[in-house]
C-alpha cells in the first residue's frame, strides 16, 4: 500500500503538470488525471520505476493509433515532466529517510518508518512542485507560446528524450544493482542540477531564437518597404520626365489646331490639357521640395501619398526648412507613423471644404519635427482620438491612429503633439536627436 500511495501522489502530479503545460487543464481533465493516476499507481506497484517508460510508450502508441502521427511537443512535455518528477521523488525519499533516521537517533530507538516516509514524501513533493510552479509560472506560458509559434516541438522532444533516458537509466540501474543512497543521491543531485541548467538554456535558446526570427522578419519587411518606395519614387521621376515630351506634343499640335485641322486632333488636345494638372502639381511648390528629403524610403512614401491624395481630389503640399532633411535612426517606425497620420489626414480632408493637407519637415537644434495639418469638422474629439476603433473618419476605422500611439510609446525619444484651433488640427511627431 505504501508503494501504491507513493505512486498515486507522483502520477497525479505528473498528469496535472502535463495537462497544465499543454493548455487543457480543466475540471474534467483533473478528474481524468486522478483516474489515470489511480490506474498507473496500481501498475507502479509491479513495475516500480519502469512504470515511467510504460507511461511514455502508451502515450506514443495512443497518439499513433488515434491521430496516426506523433505530437512531438506533447510527448516531449510528458517526458520532461516525468524526468522532473523522478528526480523530485528520489530527493523527497532521501530527505524523508534522513529525517526519520535523525528522529530515531534522537529518540534512541527505531520507529515505524514506512508510513512516516510516505507522509514526508508527499509533503516534500507538494512543496517542491509548488515552488517550481510559482517560480516558473510566468515563464511557462511565454515559452509554450514561443514553442508553438516557432514550431520547436521536435527539438524539445529530442532534448526531453535524452534527459528522460539518462535519468530513468540511472534510477533503474540503481534499483536493480542495489546501489546505496550514498552513491545514488550525488548522481540524482548532479542530474537535477543538469536538468535545471538545461531548462534554463532551453528558455534562453527559445528567447534568442524568437528575437532572431523577429529581427529577420523585420529586416525582410524593411527590404520590401524600401523596394516598394523606391519603385514609387522612380514612377515619380518618370512623371517629371514626361513634362518635356508633353510640352513638345503641345507645341506640335498648336499649329495644327490654329490651322483648323480635324476634330480628332482637337479631342486629343483636350485630353492632353486634362493631364496638365498632374504635370503642374509635380513641378509646382506642392511637391517639388520632396527632392530635398535625404531618405529614399521617406521620399518614396511622400510621393506615394501625394499621388493617392491627387486621385482623391486632395492637395498635398510639402514644406521643408532645410535643403537636406535626413533622418538617421528609427526610420521604419517613423515612416509607419507618418504614413498613418497622412492616411487619416487625407481621408478627413475629403469631407471638408478645404481639401488641403500640408506636411512640414523641420530640423531645430538637433530635434526633428514632422507636422501634418488638415481641416477638421465640429465633431473632432481630441480626447478620444487615439482610442482603438475611434477616428474622425468613422467608427471601427481608427486602427491607424491607435497604431501611431503604440509606435510612439515604444520609443523614449518620440513625442506626438496635437494642436487644434480654428477648424484645423496639426499633429507633430517630435524626434529628439533624429
Amino acid at each position: 500500500m505504501d508503494s501504491f500511495y507513493q505512486g498515486l501522489a507522483c502520477m497525479l502530479i505528473i498528469f496535472i503538470w502535463y495537462y497544465y503545460i499543454i493548455g487543457v487543464l480543466r475540471w474534467r481533465t483533473v478528474i481524468l488525471a486522478a483516474l489515470l493516476a489511480f490506474i498507473w499507481a496500481i501498475i507502479s506497484v509491479f513495475l516500480v520505476d519502469a512504470v515511467f517508460f510504460a507511461i511514455i510508450a502508451v502515450n506514443i502508441l495512443s497518439q499513433l493509433i488515434r491521430k496516426r502521427r506523433l505530437n512531438y511537443f506533447q510527448t516531449g512535455t510528458l517526458m520532461l515532466v516525468n524526468s522532473v518528477q523522478i528526480l523530485f521523488s528520489n530527493i523527497a525519499i532521501f530527505i524523508g529517510k534522513m529525517m526519520i533516521l535523525a528522529y530515531a537517533q534522537i529518540n534512541n530507538g527505531d520507529v515505524n518508518s514506512s508510513h512516516y516516509l510516505i507522509l514526508i514524501y508527499i509533503i516534500m513533493l507538494i512543496i517542491m512542485n509548488a515552488t517550481m510552479f510559482f517560480v516558473l509560472k510566468r515563464r511557462i506560458s511565454i515559452v509554450i507560446a514561443r514553442i508553438n509559434e516557432l514550431n520547436l516541438g521536435k527539438p524539445i522532444f529530442g532534448m526531453s528524450l535524452i534527459l528522460f533516458i539518462a535519468v530513468e537509466g540511472i534510477i533503474l540501474l540503481s534499483f536493480y544493482k542495489k546501489i546505496t543512497a550514498t552513491i545514488q543521491v550525488p548522481l540524482i543531485i548532479a542530474f537535477f542540477i543538469m536538468m535545471i541548467m538545461m531548462l534554463w538554456q532551453m528558455y534562453f535558446f527559445i528567447s534568442s531564437y524568437t528575437k532572431k526570427q523577429a529581427a529577420d522578419y523585420q529586416a525582410q519587411q524593411n527590404a520590401q518597404l524600401n523596394d516598394y518606395l523606391k519603385s514609387v519614387e522612380r514612377q515619380y521621376l518618370e512623371l517629371r520626365k514626361f513634362k518635356h515630351d508633353y510640352k513638345n506634343l503641345m507645341l506640335s499640335l498648336q499649329d495644327s489646331l490654329t490651322n483648323g485641322n480635324s476634330p480628332e486632333q482637337t479631342e486629343y488636345f483636350k485630353e492632353l490639357i486634362a493631364q496638365s494638372a498632374v504635370e503642374t502639381s509635380l513641378d509646382s511648390g506642392k511637391i517639388v521640395k520632396v527632392q530635398h528629403l535625404g531618405n529614399e524610403t521617406l521620399r518614396g512614401l511622400i510621393v506615394q501619398k501625394f499621388l493617392d491624395a491627387q486621385a482623391q481630389g486632395i492637395n498635398l503640399t510639402v514644406e521643408l526648412n532645410t535643403e537636406n532633411f535626413v533622418i538617421h535612426h528609427e526610420l521604419v517606425d517613423i515612416i509607419r507613423i507618418v504614413g498613418n497620420l497622412l492616411d487619416n489626414a487625407i481621408e478627413q480632408a475629403q469631407k471638408m471644404t478645404d481639401k488641403t493637407v500640408t506636411i512640414a519637415f523641420n530640423k531645430i537644434d538637433g530635434t526633428t519635427e514632422i507636422s501634418i495639418n488638415n481641416a477638421i469638422g465640429s465633431n473632432f474629439e481630441r480626447s478620444k482620438l487615439f482610442q482603438t476603433g475611434y477616428a474622425t473618419k468613422g467608427i471601427n476605422r481608427g486602427l491607424g491612429l491607435a497604431n501611431v500611439r503604440e509606435l510612439v510609446n515604444q520609443h523614449h525619444d518620440f513625442y506626438l503633439n496635437i494642436d487644434s484651433e480654428r477648424g484645423y488640427v496639426t499633429m507633430t511627431l517630435i524626434i529628439n536627436g533624429g
